[in-house]
């Protein structure tokens, strides 16, 4: 090793900055220059170490060097990679603090100035933020690479860091050099030789402090070590875990860290299988040999740390897409499968992810809170569901579309790395395509943003009726969609929470909306104890339905359950609302066991009749908060159901929350029911089998779960399924042809409305068809 510049009167530099270069030519004075540029009077010294470069790296280096005291030019004898290029910097640096830049980034010109600022309590380790650029353009990748930084802080920083949930690179950390020596944490040779470095760093320091500031610039170079693949690159990896696994076998640790420790095989497989996919990674050998000495170093890795495979299902069914490729890689190889095979799963694999409908198409406005969904589940005998994005602390604020994109980021990423506790175990999540979130604009857009409420429903809870008024500016958010260009491709609008009508700006917002979107009908879940003339020219303009809960069958049940006196009043409303439109007004009935007896249900439908209400629209519902729907339950739901069929009523449905809390309905199912049932309901309630086929109008959740839950589906055949959408005409749902609406006028065949909120439009689409409405199924479906 040679020292080639420098001047060695220097001797109490705050920070050493190593750079390891090797073959850097162009790009050496470009890093070199950013340092030099540093503003403050922060003291520090360049440390440049060339791992005997076959080009002029070190002519470059020396002519910046010269006339510049405080950097030093060392060369390498002989060629051993950057970790050990990194060592001899390490080794003849006199700083206090020691951080690395790759020869080919830069750092920003407040770099070491915002280092000193944030040493106050001299950590072992400062982890820093950084940002993303393309090398050859100059264009900004990402503003903010490391999301991580809580975590790095965290009691469970090596857990994390095996699974891949704490960065790697020693780039983005300030290093204490005392602590470095005096733990003896030193570089191996070889690739990817900071992977167990930060790891032992991180095992051995007493004290990690953070810093969310964007201050080293990141350039993503073509042919880079991290964009290029070879064997020699997962021996790299592969090396860095059994040195982790070296670290830590006979400590205390071992038994918490041997999960953690499997995932980051699993990560590190996966990763390396899907850049041997088509892309900007550079494959530097055959594929062939690469998935070859990827599987031979997964083996014997699983055996030092004394993992058997085939690997277990996660309890909660969950896995990741890095596992499931894992999983797809060691069965191909077990079985022998070609390479050429082997890439074409990891292709279909590649571009997908888990998220649902409302992560990535949805906003819902929630009292003081922003919501990702609405959706309530069970898993492991706990409510969750309706996951809040941010607010939620009492205050008001303000926030944006991009605001909310952001969230929406971070939120799909954690649910992929199993690290999302409010969404562990959500029936809703589907391993799909789905690109980002929003990345289509707003889909469903719900607004819950306050709690005022003329109601206290026996069913519902503060969040809804609590009095709390909107926590932000709806009118100013709404802005910035329109601004955004958010609302293109909007499918559903809702208003509910608390009363819609009782806040003062609901006409002018309801408005507002209307205006950039009319082709869209807003749903307005309403209380109907009020009458808002805006809303019902909108109904008559067919921009709007609403929803109306009656929930008794009698003023006093009304009394006992919504806690509100005026139940002719609400049915007055109604009468003016189906006057403008019928058939965009829904009526809901909610069973619970105060208002669900034969003569209550009995005397609820007269009313709709001598309301002059049969040309609505009915929606069977439950209460939410409970697991499943009773045996008693289900009598009530036929006789419901019966009971307004007979009346004359446009469409009856079953919503989500019923056909979710149903059990697999069987013949036994059946029977007990039919048993329970008096004789005049009995004859005409149930949908007899149709072995001749069904169309099911509709492909989202609920014309799958009834698909799945229905014991109607396991004697009746579907045909086809329909939707109006051109992308997914053609596709097959379990082997069973998706078309086009006008598919069904070639047919006779009966339909079955498979939706809950779009279930009135389909309707009214299969009339606007020509398709006589006799088609449609209205018996109960169980």
């Amino acid at each position: 090793m040679t020292g080639l510049g420098g001047r060695e009167q220097i001797v109490q530099a705050s920070f050493s900055v190593i750079i390891p270069a090797y073959n850097a030519s162009n790009v050496i004075g470009r890093c070199l220059q950013s340092l030099l540029n540093q503003q403050g009077q922060t003291p520090f010294e360049i440390i440049v170490v060339d791992d005997c470069s076959a080009d002029d790296t070190i002519a470059k280096a020396e002519e910046i060097a010269h006339g510049h005291n405080n950097v030093t030019v060392m060369r390498l004898d002989s060629n051993g990679g950057p970790g050990i290029a990194r060592n001899e910097g390490v080794l003849k640096a006199k700083g206090e603090w020691i951080c690395f830049v790759d020869a080919d980034d830069i750092v920003e010109s407040n770099f070491l100035e915002t280092l000193q600022a944030s040493l106050d309590d001299s950590p072992d380790i400062l982890a820093f933020n950084s940002s993303l650029y393309d090398a050859e353009t100059g264009n900004s990748l990402k503003a903010r690479i490391r999301e991580d930084l809580t975590r790095v802080e965290g009691a469970d920083r090596l857990a994390d860091y095996l699974r891949d949930r704490v960065d790697r690179s020693v780039i983005f950390h300030l290093f204490r050099r005392r602590f470095l020596l005096d733990n003896n944490i030193m570089f191996r040779g070889g690739l990817h030789e900071d992977v167990d470095y930060m790891f032992h760093a991180l095992m051995r320091a007493r004290s990690v402090k953070s810093l969310d500031r964007q201050i080293y610039r990141k350039l993503d170079t073509q042919g880079s070590i991290v964009n290029s693949l070879s064997t020699r690159h997962v021996d790299g990896f592969f090396d860095a875990l059994d040195a982790m696994h070296a670290l830590v076998t006979d400590t205390p640790m071992w038994p918490d860290l041997k999960d953690p420790f499997l995932t980051g095989i699993i990560n590190v497989t996966a990763s390396r299988l899907l850049r041997l996919l088509p892309g900007k990674v550079v494959k530097l050998e055959d594929a062939g040999k690469i998935l070859s000495t990827l599987y031979g170093r997964v083996v014997r890795s699983m055996e030092l740390a004394a993992i058997a495979y085939p690997l277990p299902v996660p309890p909660s069914g969950f896995r990741t897409k890095y596992r499931i490729t894992f999983d797809a890689f060691m069965n191909g190889m077990e079985k022998g499968d070609s390479t050429e095979d082997m890439l074409k799963v990891f292709a279909e694999i590649a571009p997908k992810l888990w998220s649902c409908y409302d992560l990535h198409h949805s906003i819902l406005l929630g009292p003081g809170e922003v919501r990702t969904c609405c959706k309530r589940f069970t898993y492991e005998g706990e409510l969750k569901g309706d996951v809040v994005l941010f607010g939620g602390n009492g205050k008001d604020f303000e926030f944006t579309y991009s605001d909310i994109k952001q969230a929406k980021d971070a939120l799909f990423l954690e649910i992929n790395r199993d690290n999302s506790d409010e969404c562990r175990g959500c029936p809703f999540l589907k391993f799909e395509d789905w690109g980002r979130p929003l990345n289509q604009g707003v889909k469903y857009l719900s607004f819950e943003h306050h709690s005022l409420c003329n109601m206290r429903c026996t069913y519902c809870s503060e969040t809804y009726f609590g009095g709390k008024k909107p926590a932000y500016d709806t009118g100013a958010f709404i802005d910035t969609l329109k601004d955004a260009k958010a609302l293109e491709n909007m499918e559903y609008i809702v208003w509910g929470g608390g009363e819609p009508t009782v806040e003062p700006r609901f006409n002018d917002l309801l408005s507002k909306l209307a205006e950039g979107i009319s082709n869209v009908k807003q749903r307005v879940i309403t209380n109907a104890t009020m009458y808002s003339e805006t809303l019902a020219d909108l109904l008559r303009k067919d921009q709007a339905h609403i929803v109306t809960s009656i929930d008794a069958g009698n003023s006093k049940n009304f009394n006992e359950i919504r806690k509100y006196k005026h139940f002719e009043r609400v049915f007055e409303n109604l009468r003016r609302y189906a006057a403008c439109s019928s058939r965009n007004v829904v009526i809901k009935y909610i069973l619970l066991p105060e208002n669900s007896s034969s003569d209550e249900l009995r005397q609820y439908a007269d009313l709709i009749a001598e309301n002059g209400l049969t040309d609505c629209n009915f929606q069977i519902s439950c209460d939410f908060k409970t697991d499943r729907v009773t045996d008693d339950q289900l009598v009530s739901i036929v006789e419901l159901h019966h009971l307004l069929r007979i009346r004359g009523a446009r469409l009856i449905f079953l919503d989500d929350l019923v056909w979710q809390r149903i059990l697999t309905v069987t013949p036994e199912t059946l029977a007990l029911l039919k048993s329970r049932l008096e004789p005049l309901v009995l004859e005409t309630a149930f949908e007899p089998v149709h072995s001749e086929g069904v169309v099911v109008w509709g492909i989202g959740g609920q014309a799958q779960i009834i698909r799945r839950k229905s014991q109607f589906f396991k004697t009746s055949k579907i045909a086809y399924f329909v939707d109006p959408r051109p992308e997914m005409i053609g596709q097959r749902l379990g082997g069973i042809e998706v078309r086009s609406p006008h598919s069904a006028l070639s047919d006779d065949l009966p339909i079955m409305i498979g939706a809950v909120q779009s279930a009135p439009e389909i309707y009214d689409q299969i009339e606007a068809l020509g398709i006589s409405p006799q088609r449609i199924l209205q018996k109960v479906i169980l």
